[in-house]
């Protein structure tokens, strides 16, 4: 049985990653979490080539990320990501960003599901072949990933699966609905702070050239919901956003 440790990696944050006030967007944030997650997979044996062999591949369901301090465009940030094994037909991975000083930065916490890529449903015990690989019993750390959809919405305008948002699923990244969400906010409340926590519900899929209508509300918290709206009338996602 394959032993899979904690996996550590480091980064820069990289200007093109930062926003008007050079300070990491939370996407950005997601997508390094995204490529830490994908490196150590690609590390023990779990490529392409083993989705495609097992007729099985992970999909994120929700994620939670909190902030305790925004990285700015230059620093160097080590990012420590810890699977844990399948409870309930979910796996939980837990990815913590410290930078040079030791000083935790920021905390995400992702849960995913294993889907058969032939009839889309979700597995509830993995395939044999993905028991080789021992993830952590217990992680660590665990944020809410509920949300709390508030008594009245309005209309934010539309997202659409462009090219520059789209990975090789053919459908929208799943770290591009954080920046779907975030653009809908007004301009003066992200230039005067940052978002300093976020959770995302994933529903269906938008795919590659499909659009999902947007929805703005506060919660009862004072945070930021916004909720998409595919043009089939299914729901594509829902976030929660506060800014300080």
């Amino acid at each position: 049985m394959a032993e899979t440790k904690f996996y550590t990696e480091q980064f820069r944050v990289m200007d093109c990653d930062c926003d008007m006030n050079h300070r990491l967007t939370a996407g950005a944030f997601l997508r390094l979490a995204q490529q830490i997650s994908t490196d150590q997979c690609e590390s023990i044996g779990m490529n392409d080539d083993f989705y495609r062999q097992n007729h099985a591949v992970f999909l994120l369901a929700k994620q939670a990320l909190q902030v305790d301090r925004v990285p700015r465009g230059g620093e160097v940030l080590i990012l420590v990501t810890m699977p844990e094994q399948c409870k309930r037909a979910v796996f939980k991975r837990v990815t913590e960003a410290r930078d040079e000083k030791g000083e935790r930065v920021a905390l995400l916490d992702s849960r995913w599901v294993l889907v058969d890529t032939d009839t889309r449903r979700i597995l509830r015990r993995p395939p044999q072949a993905f028991e080789a690989f021992h993830f952590e019993d217990e992680v660590p750390f665990t944020l809410d990933v509920a949300i709390r959809k508030p008594a009245e919405t309005a209309p934010a305008g539309r997202v659409t699966a462009t090219y520059s948002r789209c990975d090789t699923n053919g459908h929208m990244n799943n770290t591009r609905y954080a920046d779907a969400a975030a653009d809908v906010l007004p301009l003066e409340v992200l230039t005067r702070g940052a978002v300093k926590s976020l959770v995302i519900s994933y529903h269906n899929e938008l795919p590659a050239g499909q659009s999902a209508e947007l929805v703005l509300g506060r919660d009862e918290n004072g945070g930021w919901y916004v909720a998409g709206q595919r043009e089939d009338g299914k729901p594509c996602f829902e976030a929660v956003l506060t800014v300080e």
